[in-house]
């Protein structure tokens, strides 16, 4: 029997389930991914608000367990126009990519800060965001790339153009469309201080790193607006 008291954690998504229930799928801090039924919850004046973090309790055996009490822990959210699409779209990628059950305590406070932040941030400084956020999440499930080298273990050269290959890595090509200057930007601590065109070689790289992952099914946050900065 289960029994968890007040973990942190950030509603995903929602459903209706049988009648007056929600199915709810929470990123928790210290239990990963999970689906709990909130019985008769759609009765209640008290919406569980998206994008602020809150405190769960849940309860019960077998895979779906029962929502037990919710507290809030943070400020609302009232997110609007093009934030709201940014940050539908990082929950979307957690509800697809993330296994069910499995901690990923940095993947929680990556989320945590991106939506903290993003109202308050420039065009420049949510695309940043959003491809530590995409970063922080393909590490955390064995997909992250070390841009000091190239796909046959040589080191990076600042002088030379690479390509990217999905399975292999970076290929050095003359034509290249990503030179190597900007890869040991990427490997080094200045990555917070990118350029516009830096910014949209790191956004070219990360849709081909999650392209591999999400398969063929398109992301539904991108089909709400055409928005440049997913």
């Amino acid at each position: 029997m289960t029994n968890i008291e007040l973990a942190p954690a950030f509603l995903l998504h929602r459903r209706t389930y049988q009648g007056n229930s929600l199915l709810l799928d929470f990123l928790t801090r210290d239990h990963g991914k999970i689906r709990l039924v909130a019985r008769g919850i759609r009765k209640s004046k008290a919406p569980i608000q998206m994008f602020q973090c809150l405190k769960i309790s849940f309860k019960g055996r077998g895979e779906l367990k029962t929502l037990a009490n919710i507290e809030s822990f943070d400020v609302p959210r009232r997110l609007l126009g093009n934030d709201l699409v940014l940050a539908i779209y990082a929950n979307e990628l957690l509800s697809r990519l993330l296994p069910e059950a499995e901690p990923h305590p940095g993947v929680f406070s990556s989320y945590q800060q991106f939506v903290e932040n993003i109202s308050q941030s420039s065009d420049d400084e949510q695309q940043l965001a959003l491809r530590l956020f995409e970063n922080r999440l393909l590490e955390e499930l064995g997909y992250g790339l070390d841009f000091r080298f190239d796909f046959s273990g040589s080191p990076i050269s600042p002088t030379m153009n690479y390509d990217f290959a999905e399975q292999e890595g970076f290929v050095g090509n003359s034509g290249g469309k990503i030179s190597g200057k900007i890869l040991l930007k990427f490997a080094s601590d200045a990555m917070p201080s990118l350029s516009a065109t830096e910014l949209k070689v790191a956004k070219y790289l990360n849709r081909q790193r999650l392209r591999a992952l999400l398969g063929e099914r398109p992301l539904k946050s991108r089909e709400l607006f055409v928005v440049r900065s997913l």
